[in-house]
């Protein structure tokens, strides 16, 4: 067993990994000292007690290593401004607008009819290769612009909901929206490789009900009416309708009329 941390992994899960780790060796050598008394080897029966004794409640080796934990991952949380330089903010304010299709309590999966967390991280994949990593890149900086400016008026009151309330997080949305819009000229090749790329990036399941396993074409219709709900209400007025042609010019947003009449035909 090795105590070294892949350079790779994020700090905050690597400090974990270090402690479990730690946890694991230490129980490793209590199991080699029973062995090594007992003339080489260890029971099952003594491989329970090892065990029971390392869960104990009370265990002070257990409590020590879950404090330490503590500490380090509040300090690592601290120092790196709470995770709004990473890509939390931009990937919060795009599943905002679908968010209201996604289970309760953080649990991967929900009952029929919802669907999975666990489309996520394919999702941001399909829109980073859709609109392109310069112009992703933009926005997950104005998503941390954005929340820096929030938390810095906010102070120890900050909320998401503060940031969702921004108008400049609807811009910011929007505007990913109207350039993914542009991506779905063929809109049956386009959307069966979206779910193709959402499916193949599923993380396994772990939790939850386990119904949503992957996405489909329902699901599809379902989370992309979600996210242009918005453009389809402004469009569905006259000068919602000029506002987004000033912004982004005639032929973006007849693109994505376009694909909103694609996403509720029949």
């Amino acid at each position: 067993m090795t105590n070294q941390i892949p350079e790779r992994q994020e700090p905050g899960p690597a400090v974990v990994r270090g402690y479990l780790y730690r946890a694991v060796n230490l129980l490793a050598r209590d199991m080699k000292e029973r062995a090594a008394a007992g003339g080489g080897s260890i029971s099952i029966e003594e491989i329970g007690a090892v065990l029971d004794a390392f869960k104990r409640a009370d265990s002070p080796v257990v409590a020590a290593i879950c404090e330490a934990v503590w500490d380090d991952c509040g300090a690592i949380f601290e120092s790196e401004g709470r995770g709004e330089d990473r890509k939390a903010p931009f990937q919060r304010l795009m599943v905002w607008p679908f968010a209201h299709l996604l289970p309760e309590h953080g649990n991967r999966d929900g009952p029929a009819g919802t669907l999975s967390r666990r489309v996520i991280p394919g999702y941001m994949a399909a829109l980073e290769d859709m609109i392109g990593p310069v112009f992703f890149g933009r926005q997950l900086e104005r998503s941390r612009d954005l929340v820096r400016a929030t938390r810095t008026s906010r102070g120890g009151a900050f909320r998401w909901e503060d940031v969702y309330a921004d108008r400049q997080s609807q811009d910011i949305v929007d505007d990913v929206l109207v350039r993914l819009a542009g991506e779905f000229g063929d809109y049956e090749d386009q959307r069966d490789w979206f779910i193709g790329l959402v499916n193949d990036a599923m993380p396994l399941p772990t939790n939850g009900w386990g119904h949503a396993i992957a996405l489909d074409d329902d699901g599809f219709r379902v989370l992309m009416r979600a996210l242009y709900s918005n453009l389809g209400r402004m469009l569905a007025t006259a000068n919602g309708e000029s506002d987004l042609i000033e912004r982004h010019g005639a032929a973006a947003i007849a693109n994505v009329r376009a694909l909103l009449a694609a996403l509720f035909e029949g």
